[in-house]
């Protein structure tokens, strides 16, 4: 690992007295995560400025490759949420043959906003998105898959969209 140039996007990794000295029982997990000489590799992605301040990008496991193209999720939902009739809204990739992968957000509505369409968010994020980065597959939905302590299952709902597809198709 090599400091990027300021600006430039990298992994962000740390090292002192806080950070793990491994995985407990996995020496192959251990070893994907920290280096030689004590840095923990996070996963996370962010560009540095000028002053040393930290603008995470997103995390690597989660990162979409449509066409070659690397797609952060996070950029997608912070630009989804910005919409005046979204309260949440969660973007994952479901496998795709075209483009290797294609890109979903479920996004939960506020409660006085039943009036907003699919289109209504896809126009909405074509002046403020490149093209490739727009859903190609938008659901309203009421609820997330989360795991008991209450953390977004990105995975489920990938299945979930993928089952929904492939039960459309019938």
């Amino acid at each position: 690992g090599n400091a990027v140039p300021i600006g430039q996007q990298g992994e962000i990794w740390a090292r002192g007295y806080p950070i793990m000295i491994g995985y407990y029982g996995d020496p192959e997990k251990t070893k994907e995560a920290l280096t030689s000489s004590g840095w923990l590799r996070t996963g996370d992605q962010a560009t540095m400025d000028e002053d040393g301040y930290l603008y995470f990008v997103g995390r690597q496991k989660e990162m979409i490759i449509r066409g070659g193209i690397n797609i952060y999720p996070i950029e997608i939902e912070n630009t989804i949420i910005e919409h005046p009739s979204v309260a949440e809204a969660q973007v994952f990739s479901i496998p795709d043959e075209r483009h290797g992968e294609e890109v979903c957000a479920w996004i939960k509505l506020k409660p006085d906003a039943s009036s907003c369409q699919i289109e209504d968010i896809k126009k909405f994020l074509a002046d403020k998105l490149a093209f490739f980065k727009i859903p190609k597959y938008i659901r309203f939905v009421d609820k997330f898959i989360m795991t008991p302590t209450g953390k977004v299952q990105k995975f489920k709902l990938s299945e979930s969209m993928v089952n929904e597809l492939k039960e459309a198709k019938k």
